[in-house]
């Protein structure tokens, strides 16, 4: 029953956009918003992954220090808002499949009224169009790819490099270039994360950098590891005379259990209540050991290095590597499962990387 009622979603969507559309005139398509164009508020489209809103947080940092004047309004989605619950100066309108209360959503962006809408999405989304549209946004800005949906500014951003570039180039459609270099991008936490991380480590007795954190949980079933490998690799990490703190998802509680019986060096990571507590318990640690997941972006948000193990599916992947920090890219030879990454492969990353860590620059 469950593909029902996304049927008549997606026709909703699709009938609401068709009424829409043609009061709406794409004009010209210039590929940013004239240079004498004062924007007043600004409305970022990124109602999607949490990995996808740890990556333009950043960015929108950047926004607001180019545009201080200028308000600056986010749709995000149910899960990845929370990476902006303690992000202040911006406008968060909550994206909802309910269809009552996507019709209210669309009513919020309406009364944010804003000059330039941007859709972060690198596809067609008729969802972002529709808020875009809803929004009255005189500025609806895409990049430039030939799409169905009639957006007025088509931004040439860079195809080549990691997806930031692209972000980056595609913000830049507003008119002030945004640079990718020196930004902010640790998440805002609360006393009641960083006290969470700090009651786990005092209790262990343990500091954060003497462990090497390895999350072994991940969106699907295709890139389950299996507990024998990652015992193996705890015990690799030991070896290098560092503590393996097992991360993992609620339905994984059991399989990190057995790890740390199997392995009794490994430590047992807490019951983190919000991907925030998490962030806090991993900040400081050496190393990520991650299949492809927003603890892998997440991490690399604090500049923790990165290996990471990945599933040959899409070809744009190399545009989705950890940004800008020490990172092992490991890819699997099918998008079947990750069993032909072997534990000797990932531990021989682990190895690199943490003597580079440890004995590189630093």
């Amino acid at each position: 029953m469950t593909g029902i009622p996304k049927k008549l979603e997606i026709l909703g969507r699709k009938i609401l956009h068709r009424a829409l559309v043609p009061g709406f005139s794409s004009g010209g398509v210039p590929g940013s918003v004239p240079d004498d164009d004062e924007l007043q508020r600004i409305l970022i489209l990124r109602q999607d992954r949490i990995g996808d809103m740890i990556m333009t947080l950043p960015l929108v940092r950047r926004l607001r220090k180019l545009y201080p004047g200028t308000r600056i309004g986010i749709v995000a989605s149910e899960s990845n808002r929370i990476i902006l619950k303690y992000e202040a100066g911006l406008d968060v309108i909550t994206y909802r499949k309910d269809p009552g209360r996507f019709i209210s959503s669309l009513v919020e962006a309406r009364n944010f009224s804003p000059d330039a809408a941007v859709d972060m999405h690198m596809h067609d989304s008729t969802t972002s169009f529709l808020y875009t549209l809803s929004s009255g946004a005189r500025w609806r800005l895409h990049i430039d790819r030939e799409n169905r949906l009639p957006f007025n500014i088509r931004v040439k951003a860079p195809q080549d490099g990691h997806i930031m570039d692209t972000f980056a180039g595609l913000l830049s459609g507003l008119g002030r270039k945004v640079e990718t270099d020196g930004l902010n991008r640790e998440i805002v936490l609360s006393k009641d994360e960083t006290g969470f991380a700090e009651n786990f480590w005092n209790r262990s007795g343990i500091l954060p950098g003497d462990c090497a954190a390895v999350n072994i949980s991940a969106g699907g079933e295709n890139r389950r590891w299996g507990i024998d490998r990652y015992t193996l690799v705890c015990s690799c990490i030991l070896d290098l005379g560092l503590k393996p703190l097992i991360l993992y998802s609620p339905q994984d509680f059991k399989a990190a259990r057995a790890i740390c019986r199997s392995e009794p060096g490994a430590l047992f990571s807490p019951v983190t209540p919000s991907i925030l507590h998490l962030a806090a318990l991993i900040r400081g640690v050496t190393i990520l050991v991650s299949p492809d997941t927003s603890v892998i972006h997440l991490a690399a948000s604090s500049g923790i290095p990165v290996v990471g193990m990945y599933l040959p599916f899409d070809p744009s992947l190399p545009k989705w590597y950890p940004w800008d920090v020490k990172s092992k890219i490991l890819m699997a030879s099918d998008h079947v499962s990750l069993d032909s990454v072997s534990p000797e492969m990932v531990s021989g990353a682990v190895r690199t990387l943490v003597s580079d860590t440890i004995y590189g620059d630093h």
